[in-house]
């Protein structure tokens, strides 16, 4: 376990500058649009703006993590598969790594929206705090758990890469990788409209009556909030579903890893 946390502690440092390029890249664009919003007299709004696009974002971070730290692999895999760890302890370490990165980043985006929210008088003064803060919790628990799930995907699909390189050149192994995610994409659409995905999925039933949307429309110098709010119905069956089939693809992406991806 100490092996794998000095793993762990190691892959953090390597990844400093992956996790410093979108903070410092977040504040530089809440402060240009706080500087062209405030000249027309709604900042805080526009920094609203940003931060809810930033926030949306997250749920690519991780496969933007693990692409950056894998690609750096690339450069010397045999070093890093002769380590005497398993795949799937190697992997961890990466997305333990990663997922602390972006609990900060999120933190910081989320605290920055929280921040203009109350700021933004002419948002703050139509909504609730209680109910945005429902939003923004439950916005943010999913965007971790789709960030995962993503992971989960991308690393499986990049073993099948990895794996592809040792018999096929680096173009033809993402083209062959790219036309497999491709089909493995339709074979699940196919399947998520089939009556064996409805009933996996579709039981435990529970509602939450939240604010569902916000839109505001900025004009003339006046600021107009809009606001909806609905029952979301959502299925504890697809949690399940879901992390079932992201652990499938971690452990498939382990064991290409320690069987296929040899150097």
């Amino acid at each position: 376990m100490s092996a794998w946390l000095s793993l762990t502690r190691k892959e953090i440092r390597l990844g400093l500058p992956v996790f410093l390029v979108p903070v410092v890249a977040f504040f530089l664009l809440t402060g240009i649009a706080y500087y062209i919003g405030n000249r027309q007299g709604f900042g805080w709004e526009a920094v609203v703006g940003v931060s809810i696009a930033a926030v949306g974002v997250q749920v690519f971070y991780l496969v933007f993590y693990l692409f950056c730290s894998l690609q750096s692999e690339r450069k010397r895999l045999h070093l890093w598969l002769h380590n005497p760890m398993p795949g799937y302890l190697l992997l961890l370490a990466k997305i333990a790594a990663g997922f602390l990165s972006l609990l900060v980043t999120l933190l910081v985006t989320g605290s920055t929206l929280l921040i203009a929210f109350n700021l933004a008088d002419s948002i703050s003064e139509h909504l609730q705090i209680a109910n945005f803060l429902e939003m923004v919790f439950f916005i943010g628990s999913h965007i971790l758990l789709i960030a995962l799930s993503f992971a989960a995907l991308f690393l499986f699909f990049w073993m099948i890469f990895l794996v592809f390189t040792r018999y096929l050149g680096t173009f033809l192994s993402f083209l062959s990788t790219f036309i497999l995610f491709i089909a493995t994409a339709t074979l699940y659409s196919w399947f998520s409209s089939s009556i064996v995905y409805e009933k996996l999925n579709n039981w435990g039933l529970f509602e939450l009556n939240m604010l569902e949307g916000i839109s505001i429309n900025v004009e003339n110098g006046s600021t107009q909030v809009f606001t909806e709010t609905d029952t979301i119905s959502l299925y504890a069956g697809t949690y399940l579903f879901e992390t079932v089939i992201a652990l499938l693809l971690f452990l498939a992406a382990s064991w290409l890893l320690d069987k296929k991806a040899e150097v």
